[in-house]
Formats: C-alpha cells, structure tokens, sequence
C-alpha cells in the first residue's frame, strides 16, 4: 500500500463546513456489494464511521439530485474501483461531483482499486474501454469528463487490492487511514485547547460500546483536582412523576453528572439503573473513588498527560501554540522544568502558561524559583478542595506523607509508623488514595503539585519560626533549627537530605532538647537511602559519603517519643545511655560509625526493623531477646562485626536476616537456652501461656568467609524458606544431615564455594519443597540418589565442582542444570521415556516457564554418547513444550473470542 493523498484547497469561508456523513462510497453493486463492499461497511461501522451508500435515499427522492447532496455532505469521497465500475452511468456521475467536491470543497478522495490495475482505470483500459465503446454511442457529450474524471482520480496514490495477502488485510488498512484522516481533518477544528484527549477518548469508548451491551450502563470517571472536568449543569427535579418516569424507560438516554460527591446523588438525579431505557449510560465524575463505587459499573481513572503533550498545553497557553523550534535553548530549558513541575496536570499547565503569556524568559526562570518556595494559588485552592474533605486524623496523615514520607516506603512501613502515632492508618490511606490524593502500588506517594500543597499547608502554621511547624522537610529550615536549637515540642518529624549540607556542621549533645513530641527522624543521603540490593556494600559503602555532620560531644538526648531513628553516617558511637528505646519501631543507620547500639537489654516491645549496613565499625550485637515484634535485621557489610546474640534466631516474629559479607563473622552459637528464657519472657508478658516457635524465612549468609559452622539449633527453624552460604569458605558442613532433618520449608538452598563441602547428605530429600539448589565451586564427589525425590526442584547448579564423579537420576521436575567445568565427572543418568514424560507432565501442570536447559560444557570425561543422549532427552522436552504452549495460546485466542 502506498498512503493516498489528494490536492486540497481550503474553504473560502472562514467556517467551518458541516459534514452529515464522514464517507460516501462509490460503489458497483452488481460486483462488490455482496462481498467485498458488505464486509468493508461492516467494518467502518464497527469503528463508529458514518458512511452513506445509496440505500440511505429516501423512497421518492429524485436518485441524481439525492446522491450529489450526499456527495457534498461527505467529507471523504470513498471510490471502490471494480471490474465493472465504469459500465455504470450512476458510478460515473458520482466520481465526477467528488472530484467536483474535492476543487470546491477540499473532499479528501480515497481510491481503492479492487482487483483492477491503476492503469486500466487511468488508461480506460480492458474492461473500461469495453465499457466506455457503449457509453460512446448513448452518452456522447458525458464520455470526455467522464475519463478526465477517471484519470484524475486514478493519478491518486490508494489502494491496490494485489499488494494485500486478503481482502481482511486491505479493510484494515483503508480504515485505519480512514480513522486517521477524520483525525486529521477535525483536529484542528473541534478539538482546540484540548490536548492529550484522543487516547481518554479512545479507553471511555471502549468502556461504554463494551461488547454492543443494550444494558444500562454507569461509568465513573474518577480523578484528582486539576485534571480537565468539563462543567456540566445538569438539573433533575425530585419526585419525578409516574409518566415522565415512563417516557425515560423507553429512551436510551445519555447523562452526564459531573462531580458527584455522594452516591445518593446519582440516585436522586437520575435513579440509577432504574429510570432509564436500555442502552442508556450514565457517565459520572468525581474525586472521590467511594462515593460512587457502590452505583457504577465501571470505574475509569482519568491519567495526567504524558510528557509531549503536557509540553504542547504549556505551549498553547504560554505561546498561543507557536511552533517551539524558534525557541532557543534557554527557552526549551525553561519550559521543560516547567512541564518537569505541573508533572502532567493540565490545570497547573494551564494557569501557569496563562500567567506567564507574553513574559521574558528571565521571569519564567524566577517565577520556578518561586514555585519551589510557594505553590501557585489558582492551583493550590483547586487542589486544596479534596483536603479540606478530610477528617482531622486524616488530614493528619496526609501532612505527615506530604512532609515525610518520600514515596519509596512500601505500605506496610507507612502502616506501622503511623498506627505507633496513634492513628488508624489503614482505613485512612484508602480514604485518601479513594479522593486520589495519594497512590498506592509498590510504595506510597503522591503527586508532586499535591506534596507542595500539603508542604504548603504546614509552612503557613508558622511561616517565619521553622521551629513551630509540626513538620520539618526543607534543608534550609532544618538547618537553622539545628544550628541555632530553635526546636520546639511541635515538631513532629524532621527528614534531612544531608546531600544539600555545603560545609560541615557540628551539633550540640542537646540539640533535641526541646522536641519533645519528636516521632520520625530522618537524616538520609540521596544515593543510597533507599537500597537493599545484596551487593549494596560494593556500591554504596565504598566511602564516598563523606560525612558533613557531626556530634563532635556525641549525643545526649533522644525524645523519647521517637518511633523512627533513620540516620546515615551516624557519627557517634552508640545511643545517648540514658535514651529509653521502648516506643521504637524502627532503626536505619546505613553506614555508620555505630561500634554497639546499647549496653544491656532495652526493653523494645514495638521494634520491627533494623538497618545497620555498611556500618564497618559495628562489632556485636545488644541481647533483642526482649525484640517481640521484630521482624527484619539487615547487616549487610559489616565487616567487623564478631557475633550475633543468639536471641535473634528465637524471636517469634523475624521473618528476615540478612548478614551477607560480615567478613570476621566467626560463630553462630546454640541457642537451645536462649529460647527458653525467650518464650518465658513472652509467656509471663502475655495473658496466654502460649508459647511460638520460630517464623524466620529468609537468612543470608553469604561472604562470611570465617564463618565457622552452623549450630544444630538451626534444625529448629522449620519455617525457613531460603538460606543463602554462597563463600562460606571456611563453614563445616558435617551436620547438614542434622540441619535437613529440620529445615523441610527451604525453597532455595546456596552453598556456592563453600569449600569444605564434600558431600550433599542422603536425607536431602526431607526438603520437599526444595526448588533450587546451588553447589557451584564446591568439592562434593558425588549427588546422592535421593535427590531424584525432590519433587519440586527446578534449579540444580552444580558448575565448577572439581572432585564431581557422577550424577545419578534427577527428578522428573529439573528445568535447569548447569554442570559446566567438572573435570572428573565421568558418569551421568540415562534419560529414560518415562523421565520424559514425567517431565512433561510437570511441565504441563505447573505451567512453568520458559524451556529446558541442561549444560555440560568442558567435562573431559564425560563420554560423548551420555551428552548426546542427554542433549536429545532436552530437545525433545523442547519441542513438545513448544507443541504445548502454541496449543495454549490456541486455546486462549479461542477463548477470548
């Protein structure tokens, strides 16, 4: 196909014309209209194209007349060029009053040329001179405008049927470019000011013509403040009577109410489901998801624009829609952190290119300034409307996401934090994520232009004394508050990006002295304040954050209030003495210069989590027997840490413990005794006597190279999922058998280099749910039999094992086994039919994904029978799972339609 085009000559009036009809086909019935032609008009109607063709005349109309008041009333002319097309004198007329429209009017023409070459229509030949030998002799004086008309049109770029592999093909591609050329046409016109809007158009059509439904059907259309709502004043007096109700029942109406805040609302004004006749929608605005979740069908969010075309409403506005490529680079600049700042919101976009029409770019640039200080209040008081719905706990925790919380914290952080203030969270972050104040995905955050509201909010409850505001966020502030000890009991949180501290600054031992009501503090850097990747310490505990704060008297006074202690480079040695942890819920001290957190046992009922990563000079753990609620431990890269205090493998609610690259970690002691004294003491805090075994699920090891063993206690954590040893090379591993007896959850099992690993125990098929298992750069002789009653297992690495002799017969599940570089391996299983079929069957079951490797690469002694017969075993996996999944995907399309 080539793209057709056509000369176009603009419409002397400067209205624009009114169209009845969006195509009008010209046609030969006696060839096209049962086929190809019925199966296109079935397909321009799918697509909502109105198309005349010459059934639509009314009976008694003149035919000729009719036609060519169609033909005007069209804004595409549509010519289906057939075998028989030029035997028609209707045909012909009709080309010739589009071609007419088309110098007049601007008629865009679309040739198709069904089964005929371009030629033939252009030259009149074959079939066209056949018909035009007839024509000569009945209409003599029609005949020269009749081919001028012809060849005009032929001369266009179109549609050529014998460059598609089926009629299908070529409807789609004329409708498409039919689609796009209305687009085009009435871009321009209709849609002026309105950006962004084809996509929303396209989604809300899909929604309210779902499936052809003659149902009625709500749709909401939900949205924070600021994104375009059309003002629609729609009036529907109370206590409709019995008759009206029955003329609505037999209409299908369309009614829009726009920003509903309740749902009696659209049960008052129109009566839900039950006033209108079928086929009827009823579309629905609002800001508040709740309101109408109960009355509609279908909720669609309305998105803010992407980033091209919120540039083009800031453009419309700032710039009446001048083309941008005259602008220099400091104007592109500008505009760019403009667009950077309304992040998508069309009412920011709007107001602010209205402002600052007709302004230098100079006061552009300080007009940003301003914004980073002071929202702009036209947008401010819009956005403002969904907050002033709030409660008071609810406007309570807005502030605090606004002020604190910087849109990686997950939920469940959020939750905690919040409840140990007092608040009932959970219902809360529903209300306002319903009002779309916020977002909750992967983490909790909320639009920028809504942060700068709510920080605005805060900084006007004591504009010019930082230290009476109940939150404190901007560097400057916090600065001169530590500085100059302007704290007060009305701050309530603090999060201090340190990356903005230009010169050193030294705090007094009492600089929190005054903030009694202190809850959440947060000194971060910005380059590692959210990671916990396990090669962290590689990356972000190299030194490169050099310190500018310090407490060169340490520190004396923490409030006691404190939920949250997030500090990086901690510069002192270790909580003030005196500080009471009991209200903690959380510590995070990246790369600290922390040697102990405390001496003795704090009382810590409500600790959830600890981060001390990175910290180097870290050497041992408090006693957290009294740490009930914990629940993470993260000390990835401390590198002098000695030990561990065997309390934490007896917490009742420590799901993770990460110790990967503790490098002088040499023991782990029993902690049988521990755990006693630990369950006593929860039993005697407790009304119930019940005492809990361990739910730890995650422990990783890896890098502690001095690691010296593992204690038989370990068979005591039963619901351990994943254990990770990779390069615990100096690890004794003689009592797996004792640990396998015990650990029957694992998932995933990583003894990569442990290097005095010279034999996987024959109770390794205890671990039932066993789905990877990694023995790389180990010196294990030999796999135990058993390893074929691992049902589950998926994963087996055995690369670089140096002292492998042989691999017996591996379960009917292995996807993956990667054997590389086992220089002694000599003897490996046969795969059998019935390995196949089994394996296939697993395959079929679980649904798993991806295709079957196993890998022998540079293993001398493997004979090259045995690797055949295992590469065929592997193709033959693969071919049926191919087989498999096109019959799935058959099966799925089948279902779909």
């Amino acid at each position: 196909m080539t793209s057709s085009s056509s000369s176009s000559s603009s419409s002397s009036s400067s209205t624009a014309p009114q169209f009845k009809y969006d195509v009008f086909i010209s046609f030969r019935g006696s060839d096209t209209r049962r086929g190809f032609f019925s199966h296109l008009l079935t397909a321009l109607n799918l697509k909502k194209i109105d198309a005349f063709v010459d059934y639509k005349l009314k009976e008694g109309n003149e035919i000729l007349p009719a036609l060519y008041a169609a033909i005007e009333q069209s804004q595409i002319g549509l010519i289906i060029f057939s075998e028989d097309y030029a035997s028609s004198k209707w045909c012909l007329e009709e080309l010739v009053k589009i071609t007419e429209c088309q110098k007049e009017k601007g008629q865009i023409i679309i040739p198709i040329f069904y089964n005929v070459e371009p030629t033939e229509v252009r030259h009149q030949k074959g079939s066209y001179a056949v018909a035009f030998l007839n024509h000569e002799n009945d209409f003599k004086d029609d005949v020269r405008k009749w081919r001028a008309a012809l060849k005009a049109v032929a001369d266009l770029s179109g549609f050529h049927s014998k460059n598609f592999r089926s009629e299908a093909a070529l409807i789609e591609a004329v409708v498409k470019h039919i689609l796009k050329t209305l687009d085009d046409m009435h871009s321009a016109n209709n849609f002026q000011g309105l950006v962004g809007v084809n996509k929303p158009i396209v989604e809300l059509e899909s929604i309210v013509f779902a499936n052809g439904s003659k149902d009625i059907r709500v749709i909401g259309i939900w949205g924070m403040g600021g994104i375009d709502e059309k003002d629609l004043n729609i009036g529907v007096p109370n206590g409709v009577p019995n008759h009206v109700l029955r003329k609505l029942r037999r209409r299908k109406i369309l009614v829009v109410l726009d920003d509903v805040s309740t749902c009696d609302q659209i049960t008052d004004l129109v009566g839900g489901h039950s006033w209108l006749g079928p086929g009827s929608t009823i579309i629905v605005t609002t800001r508040d998801k709740h309101a109408i979740s109960k009355e509609v069908d279908f909720i669609y969010k309305v998105k803010a624009l992407e980033s091209n075309d919120a540039r083009k409403l800031l453009n419309l506005h700032a710039f009446d829609g001048t083309d941008e490529h005259f602008l220099d680079f400091r104007w592109h600049n500008v505009m760019s952190k403009m667009v950077e700042y309304a992040k998508g919101i069309p009412l920011a976009l709007k107001v602010l290119g209205s402002f600052l029409y007709g302004k230098y770019v100079e006061e552009w640039e300080c007009q940003l300034q301003k914004l980073q200080r002071m929202p702009y209040p036209e947008i401010h008081n819009v956005l403002r409307l969904c907050y002033e719905g709030l409660d008071h706990q609810e406007k309570r925790i807005f502030l605090y996401i606004a002020c604190f919380f910087k849109g990686v914290e997950g939920k469940d952080t959020v939750v905690n934090l919040l409840d140990a203030c007092g608040y009932s969270t959970a219902i809360a972050l529903e209300t306002l994520q319903n009002r779309a104040l916020i977002t909750i995905e992967h983490c909790v955050s909320m639009h920028d232009l809504i942060r700068d509201m709510g920080r605005w909010i805060v900084r006007q409850e004591s504009f010019n004394k930082p230290g009476e505001q109940c939150h404190l966020w901007d560097p400057h502030d916090i600065y001169r508050v530590l500085k100059h000890r302007e704290g007060t009991n009305h701050i309530e949180s603090i999060t201090w990006n340190m990356s903005s501290v230009s010169a050193d600054i030294n705090l007094s031992p009492h600089f929190f002295a005054r903030m009694d009501n202190l809850k959440l503090l947060r000194f971060y850097y910005n380059n590692n304040s959210s990671s916990n990747y396990y090669y962290y310490y590689y990356y972000y505990c190299s030194g490169n954050n050099t310190c500018k704060v310090h407490l060169p008297e340490g520190l004396e006074i923490l409030p006691q209030k404190l939920l949250l202690f997030h500090w990086d480079n901690y510069p002192a040695k270790s909580f003030p003495t005196a500080f009471n942890a009991e209200c903690l819920v959380e510590i995070r001290m990246k790369e600290s210069r922390v040697e102990k957190l405390w001496d003795g046992v704090q009382d810590i009922p409500n600790m959830k989590r600890i981060v001390l990563n990175g910290s180097k000079q870290l050497m041992e753990l408090p006693d957290l027997s009294k740490a009930l609620s914990l629940q993470e431990l993260e000390l990835m890269g401390c590198i002098n840490l000695l030990s561990v205090h065997p309390s934490i493998f007896s917490l009742p609610k420590l799901v993770r413990v990460t110790l990967w690259n503790c490098l002088r970690l040499n023991n782990i002691p029993e902690w049988s005794e521990v755990k006693k004294e630990v369950l006593s003491s929860a039993s005697a805090s407790s009304s119930s006597s019940h005492t809990w075994p361990s739910n730890l699920q995650y422990l990783n090891l890896e890098g502690c190279v001095s690691l010296k063993n593992l204690p038989d206690s370990f068979s005591t954590l039963t619901s351990l999922k994943v254990l990770y040893l990779g390069g615990c090379i100096e690890l004794d591993t003689s009592n797996l058998h004792i640990l396998f007896d015990g650990l029957t959850c694992l998932t995933h099992l990583d003894l990569d280099g442990c290097d005095r690993l010279y034999q996987v125990p024959h109770n390794i098929n205890n671990l039932s749910l066993l789905e990877s298992l990694s023995l790389r750069d180990t010196n294990v002789k030999s796999i135990p039999e058993t390893i074929k009653h691992l049902p589950c297992l998926r994963n087996l690495f055995l690369t670089s094992c140096r002292g492998l002799q042989s691999l017996p017969q591996i379960p009917p599940s292995l996807q993956y086994l990667l054997a590389n570089n086992c220089r002694s391996l000599g003897l490996v299983f046969t795969p059998t039919n019935e390995l196949l079929e089994q394996h296939l069957a697993s395959y079929e079951n679980e649904y798993y994904i991806g295709g079957t490797v196993f890998s022998f690469k540079n293993c001398p002694n493997l004979k090259k029978d045995a690797v055949g017969a295992i590469h065929e075993y592997v193709k033959c996996c693969n071919e049926e799972k191919r087989s498999l999944r096109d019959s799935r995907r058959v099966g799925n399309k089948r279902k779909r339609h």
